[in-house]
């Protein structure tokens, strides 16, 4: 599980990984970090693509950053959420986990 403050900037990063385990070094052809209520449910809270929020480096790991407005008007609580890739025409998630949204004390602040 992986917590953001609501309101606050966060950035975490990842890799993909081979079957034993290696890091795989080239880029996906897309990419979808996606939060949502449930895994049932149709409307997207929060959505980072390649194009939008999701960066890949050259060590092979991908930076996703949380901007304030992502998270501001969302309720403590616990969310969903899966990494898609697609390559080939082929689309995989490859990560599916659960993100809770935290108090803050501090109302203030951060537009982007």
């Amino acid at each position: 599980m992986i917590e953001f403050t609501r309101g606050d900037s966060f950035f975490f990063k990842f890799h993909r990984k081979y079957n034993d385990g290696s890091k795989i070094m080239t880029k996906s052809e897309k990419m979808w970090f996606t939060v949502k209520d449930n895994y049932n449910s149709k409307k997207t809270l929060i959505q980072k693509t390649l194009e939008d929020g999701i960066t890949f480096t050259e060590d092979g790991y991908y930076h996703v950053v949380i901007k304030p407005l992502d998270t501001k008007k969302l309720k403590y609580k616990k969310y969903v959420y899966d990494i898609q890739v697609e390559n080939a025409g082929l689309v995989n998630t490859i990560k599916k986990d659960k993100v809770k949204i935290t108090e803050e004390a501090t109302d203030e602040g951060g537009e982007e």
